[in-house]
């Protein structure tokens, strides 16, 4: 056997097992990362009977209801739009927090469900021009911005067919973590 032959086979070997270290190394400081990335507010008091700290989060689901007469039409962006005031979304909240916006549909019925923000549905009216009725198809998109102390929602119309629209009364869930 030729020198050259049990070197390379020595040196293979030695790599491939390089390589498992290399891999459990990197293994072992993603588990670490993860594991100590846990960040929360944390009393300084302990549990009953233990030296761990008592950590938790704060949850808040709010209802925000825009009647159909709320709703106001911004010509220069061409979509209607709504704006609440929040006093819950404080510069903490809005800095270390999470908040998601849900669209309701049935509230209050016991068939009621929720659809993230933003949402865009594909609906159908009736357009009577006094000599023929069509049916015109169109979209409607709804999505929402957030800032400290306020949420707005716009809703916007494909094509911008707002000839005597209005959208209709919609419910909305808003649900902040922090």
């Amino acid at each position: 056997m030729h020198i050259s032959n049990i070197f390379c086979n020595f040196a293979g070997k030695i790599v491939l097992k390089m390589k498992k270290v290399v891999f459990f190394c990197m293994m072992s400081l993603v588990v670490l990362g993860m594991t100590s990335c846990n960040e929360c507010r944390c009393d300084h008091s302990t549990k009953p009977g233990g030296t761990e700290p008592v950590c938790y989060y704060h949850a808040q689901t709010l209802d925000l209801v825009v009647n159909k007469n709320q709703w106001a039409f911004d010509d220069q962006m061409g979509m209607f739009y709504c704006s609440f005031d929040v006093p819950e979304i404080t510069a903490n909240v809005y800095n270390y927090g999470t908040f998601n916006l849900f669209r309701e549909y049935n509230s209050g019925a016991q068939n009621a469900y929720q659809v993230a923000l933003p949402e865009t549905s594909y609906l159908s009216a009736e357009e009577d021009d006094g000599q023929t009725k069509k049916i015109v198809y169109y979209q409607q998109h709804i999505d929402y911005t957030v800032g400290i102390g306020v949420v707005e929602v716009f809703l916007t119309i494909s094509d911008f067919f707002y000839d005597g629209f209005t959208p209709d009364a919609m419910h909305f869930r808003l649900q902040l973590i922090y």
